[in-house]
């Protein structure tokens, strides 16, 4: 699997970067162009990076003949979610879609078809999958993995259990997120090395203090304009919607499981092609770690699966 890292946008003098994979035997394909999967990331808005795709799943998605691309975004909290996260991730679909066939052509001689595209994408990240949805070429087909969703909700402006109990961190430590002007585009991953979240990282440090005081939704969607950022408000908008896979896990504490049973049921109710997985007993990133052969794998798999399906020509 080869790795190549494109800057797709540059804004404020900030490069925005997405990575792309592929398998060199993808070259000599006697010129069939294949789709691409674009990824994006989780982390509230405010953390994370391109590089927490895990390399297992990218292997699988090039198995099952796609082009891969992870994409950054600018982080909030000194964005908001429409102007950095949202805008961006739309830039980065409209980018797959235009200009990665023929620089993949120039560097590896790789025929893709920027008209096959399905998008993926982790908590926040499935909310930013869900949103190119909305737009006028939108996706073949989109997977949630335990999408933030109905962002209006009490659950999101309430404090959250998982964290309440924390004491709060310092404001010396959690004010310095402020001074990321421009914001960044490569936040901390929400597990550290050593498989707990670095709680000396001011990013995470501001982020888990918003969710245990439940301010976190109203500071990073920032001018109270939700409709614009929340997918739930196309599903009831637009005309059509792509074919939507929905995974989420029964015992989420952080994204409660209800909200993607709401998303399927309302998407059902327009008459949109959905697909829910609730898988028992297992929490916000189950997916974190799982390697072909075990049970949380093949509910991966099966989700790719239907993206295939949605993607052939």
């Amino acid at each position: 699997m080869e790795r190549k890292e494109y800057t797709f946008k540059v804004v404020d003098g900030v490069s925005i970067a997405a990575d792309v994979y592929y398998n060199i035997s993808a070259g000599s394909t006697g010129g069939t162009k294949l789709p691409i999967a674009l990824h994006f990331h989780g982390g509230s808005f405010v953390i994370g990076s391109k590089n927490m795709l895990e390399e297992s799943q990218a292997k699988k998605l090039l198995d099952l003949g796609f082009i891969v691309v992870s994409s950054n975004y600018r982080l909030c909290p000194t964005t908001t979610v429409y102007d950095g996260p949202v805008t961006d991730s739309l830039d980065a679909y409209r980018w797959v879609q235009s200009d990665l066939a023929g620089l993949l052509k120039k560097d590896a001689g790789i025929e893709v078809d920027g008209t096959r595209v399905v998008v993926l994408g982790h908590s926040c990240g499935a909310a930013l999958a869900l949103l190119t949805g909305g737009l006028p070429n939108p996706p073949l087909a989109i997977l949630d993995f335990y999408g933030m969703k109905y962002f209006q909700d009490s659950f999101y402006h309430e404090p959250l259990p998982v964290f309440s109990e924390l004491p709060p961190f310092d404001k010396s430590l959690t004010d310095q997120v402020f001074k990321d002007i421009p914001p960044p585009t490569n936040g901390p991953s929400p597990i550290g090395m050593n498989g707990t979240p670095d709680f000396g990282n001011p990013r995470v440090a501001w982020m888990i203090n918003a969710l245990a005081q439940g301010t976190h939704m109203k500071a990073v969607i920032g001018d109270n304009n939700y409709d614009r950022v929340d997918p739930p408000f196309l599903f009831s908008t637009v005309a059509s919607f792509p074919p939507t896979y929905i995974i989420h896990g029964t015992a989420d504490k952080i994204v409660d499981s209800k909200f993607s049973i709401q998303a399927h049921a309302q998407l059902k109710e327009r008459g949109f092609r959905t697909v829910l997985d609730l898988v028992e007993g297992v929490d916000h990133g189950f997916d974190a770690g799982a390697r072909p052969g075990d049970a949380n794998f093949d509910v991966i798999v099966k989700a790719f699966e239907f993206l295939k399906r949605h993607a052939q020509a």
